[in-house]
């Protein structure tokens, strides 16, 4: 919507368009504050000249709404794009060029509206409005304090000094909300209020018994970190003279803070902290790095493991007395090999998404090397695959493996050439499987498809040699299935591990081509 706001009104600068981004970012602390829906809203037609107003009888259009975690919203339709009733509309177009909070009660319903003209660089852009339910003097002590505070944001916002422009993003996960904790400071940054969730916090870090009236800091002394420059930002935080956020901890408990200072000309008003206790989130944290910490010292094992089998594997092969058994052998290090640069890649990152370029631009050079054995051959990697899911990585290699190995050893019959492995994503061609014939059944479809073409310039393919395409979703026709143990472990993992497709042909130019087509899903399959 400000994007809306910014064509319609080219005269504003950028920093007053991210202004109102911000604004509607931060629009919920205002709402849960308030006990009521915020909207921001702009006239339709404003009067042309240096500080445009809104033209007469314009009508006045949502741009921003925001309901309360703290009361039943007054709208249960969605209002922004829409515009607000002649009555209300007329308020606001008063509203925009107020210099002080104004405010509309209805008697009847008892509904009020609370709105000031929202500024930035000189510039108005729009009208900033709190839509609350019910009489205050209804409001119990706390819902008044959350109001007050309200008020102050949105006298703020009137000259642009609310929402804090660079605000750091909040360190690790559980910002808190105004649901979680709300404390109030005064001017002289003393405690003046604590909700509920908030002493309970505050507890949780064992402050003293006496905390209303008295500094944060001096409160939590005992667990605030020691270092100087550390200190500053808790200082700054828990005083609320900096807008930005601060964890405590003690032991197994910990707090996070956020401060948002209230100054309204140059006076300052004190500020508003919310604090959350997040314990509980950063115990299970600590359990995830534990398991992700578990998990790559086993995938560190399993390579460890497999490189001796590699090992004795070599052993054996050189004891082999015939040709056939020192292929066979070699062919099966090579397998093991790759398995093991897998587990190696995945020792060093995450499971859920593998760097998988840079693994397989060191394991082809490997492959080529062991698979030459006249003749100098050049591999050549082009294209990008991306990261890719950990579950898929390594029945992509193996496959790899046996596709690169083949075009080397059968390929290029042992004399020197070139081994391209072109690597793309695309979009999907929209198919649909048949369940009849046996294919894959997936209750989503695929977002893009990893596409990986080997070719080679060699002799090609012989002549008996089942040029075709296999599927996970289409009948294999008896004339393709594979006679070698090479052929049948790709088309397995292609067809079982990969649920995707391979298709063996012959390269324009002499030599031979084979595409593999690998669908990549965005949910966890």
């Amino acid at each position: 919507m400000p994007q809306s706001v910014a064509r319609e009104r080219p005269e504003l600068s950028d920093r007053a368009v991210e202004h109102l981004h911000l604004l509607m970012a931060e629009s919920q602390i205002l709402a849960d504050l308030g006990m009521g829906d915020v909207m921001i809203t702009v006239p339709v037609a404003l009067t042309p000249g240096p500080r445009p107003q809104p033209a007469v009888g314009t009508a006045m259009r949502v741009v921003s709404h925001t309901r309360p975690a703290t009361a039943q919203t007054m709208y249960v339709d969605d209002q922004p794009n829409r515009e607000v009733d002649d009555d209300l509309a007329e308020f606001l177009r008063e509203a925009w060029g107020r210099e002080t909070l104004t405010v509309k009660r209805d008697n009847v319903t008892h509904r009020q509206v609370m709105a000031v003209p929202v500024t930035c660089d000189s510039y108005t852009l729009g009208v900033l409005s709190l839509h609350t339910d019910g009489p205050e003097d209804g409001l119990s002590r706390m819902d008044l304090f959350y109001r007050d505070s309200a008020l102050d944001l949105m006298r703020m916002a009137r000259v642009g000094a609310w929402p804090t422009p660079g605000l750091p993003t909040a360190p690790g996960r559980g910002a808190p909300r105004v649901g979680d904790g709300v404390i109030r400071l005064d001017a002289r940054d003393r405690v003046s209020f604590m909700s509920p969730n908030a002493v309970s916090a505050v507890n949780r870090l064992g402050s003293s018994p006496k905390v209303m009236g008295e500094f944060l800091t001096d409160v939590l002394a005992s667990v605030l970190p020691k270092g100087q420059q550390v200190d500053e930002v808790h200082m700054g935080v828990l005083r609320g003279r900096m807008a930005n956020y601060a964890e405590l901890r003690r032991g197994r408990a910990a707090v996070m803070f956020r401060s948002i200072p209230l100054k309204f000309d140059d006076d300052r008003l004190g500020a508003i902290l919310l604090c959350r206790d997040v314990s509980e989130l950063r115990r299970r944290e600590r359990e995830l790095d534990s398991k992700d910490a578990t998990i790559r010292e086993t995938h560190h094992r399993v390579k460890n493991s497999l490189q001796t089998v590699s090992a004795m594997l070599r052993m054996q092969t050189r004891r082999a007395e015939s040709e056939e058994a020192r292929r066979g052998l070699a062919q099966a290090t090579g397998r093991v090999d790759t398995v093991a640069m897998v587990h190696d890649a995945l020792s060093q990152m995450s499971e859920e998404a593998v760097d998988f370029d840079a693994y397989f631009s060191r394991q082809l050079r490997t492959i080529v090397d062991l698979a030459a054995t006249e003749g100098a051959v050049e591999p050549v990697l082009e294209g990008s695959f991306g990261e890719l899911p950990g579950r898929i990585v390594t029945p992509l290699a193996l496959v790899l493996n046996e596709v690169v190995t083949n075009a080397v050893e059968h390929g290029l019959g042992g004399r020197g050439g070139m081994v391209t492995v072109t690597a793309q994503r695309r979009r999907p061609e929209s198919t649909e499987p048949d369940p009849s014939t046996g294919g894959v059944e997936s209750g989503a479809e695929p977002s893009e498809e990893l596409v990986v073409t080997v070719s080679d310039d060699g002799a090609g393919l012989p002549a008996d040699f089942p040029v075709g395409r296999w599927a996970a979703d289409e009948k294999t026709e008896p004339r393709l299935k594979p006679r070698g143990l090479g052929s049948r472990i790709v088309r397995n993992l292609v067809l079982g591990e990969l649920d995707g497709a391979i298709t063996w042909g012959h390269r324009q130019g002499g030599g031979t081509t084979v595409e593999t087509i690998v669908p990549l899903y965005t949910d966890s399959r």
